[in-house]
């Protein structure tokens, strides 16, 4: 699986980030479900508010559009994560191929957001979930947002789990379908569905919360990089009374 660089066009986000042999074989076998999946959701989503859900019926064609969700992550996060998940190629590139690991599991929802969240591979610490660590991608765009998590099922009731289609053979003419909640994405951090009430009502709940440990943050990049091929190209963010809290922790440990 070969890639180039990236081409952005004022008409759309459009984005060269596969070979052209790998983008005609992709577009011609899995474009065209995801197409008509998308094209659903979008027809319905626009009365249905934030926290409510969208039943979608008669889903045709599962495993092609489970392909091309992942084709998306491969755009998202580049050649170092194909090259370091050994199971993305074969799974992207083979039409009959079925094995995604039991440790990753695939994710969607419905979004009325108009805009994107694309996080690339995420490791986040969940201050409010007993410092749960998760590493994550998402990659939404309206109507329709999906995640990947490296680290097994997440218990979340905003995401409807679809890493079972790939049960389904390629040429599988029955239907199946699936209920979808609407999510708002107004902040930047991926598998964060709280409103903008519900993110400042909460800012002091965090700012209250001790900081993670040095310990803690560590294995969250370890684990990170290790997924996503990359040692260096990394952004940190977090509350900044969080991260002061971490900076000064650290500063206190190595006096």
């Amino acid at each position: 699986m070969k890639f180039r660089p990236h081409t952005q066009y004022q008409k759309g986000l459009c984005f060269y980030s596969l070979c052209g042999d790998c983008n005609s074989r992709c577009g011609s076998k899995y474009a065209g479900a995801y197409i008509e999946f998308v094209k659903t959701i979008a027809e319905r989503i626009g009365d249905i508010r934030d926290f409510h859900t969208l039943s979608v019926l008669g889903v045709r064609r599962p495993l092609r559009i489970l392909k091309q969700i992942m084709v998306q992550f491969v755009t998202a996060n580049g050649p170092q994560f194909v090259r370091v998940n050994d199971w993305v190629a074969p799974f992207v590139r083979e039409v009959k191929n079925q094995q995604i690991p039991n440790n990753v599991c695939i994710y969607i929802f419905a979004s009325n957001s108009r805009g994107a969240r694309t996080t690339g591979v995420s490791a986040h610490i969940d201050l409010s979930a007993a410092y749960r660590r998760a590493v994550v991608a998402e990659f939404t765009f309206w109507p329709l947002g999906t995640v990947i998590s490296f680290d097994g099922e997440l218990s979340h009731p905003g995401l409807a789990p679809i890493h079972h289609w790939k049960k389904y053979a390629f040429d599988y003419t029955g239907t199946t379908d699936i209920e979808l909640r609407v999510n708002p994405v107004e902040s930047a951090y991926p598998v964060d569905f709280r409103d903008h009430d519900q993110i400042v009502t909460q800012s002091q709940s965090f700012i209250d919360s001790p900081a993670p440990s040095e310990d803690d943050c560590k294995a969250m990049i370890e684990r990170a990089a290790k997924i996503s091929g990359e040692s260096e190209n990394w952004a940190f963010s977090g509350h900044p009374h969080t991260v002061q809290k971490t900076l000064n922790a650290r500063r206190s440990r190595r006096r």
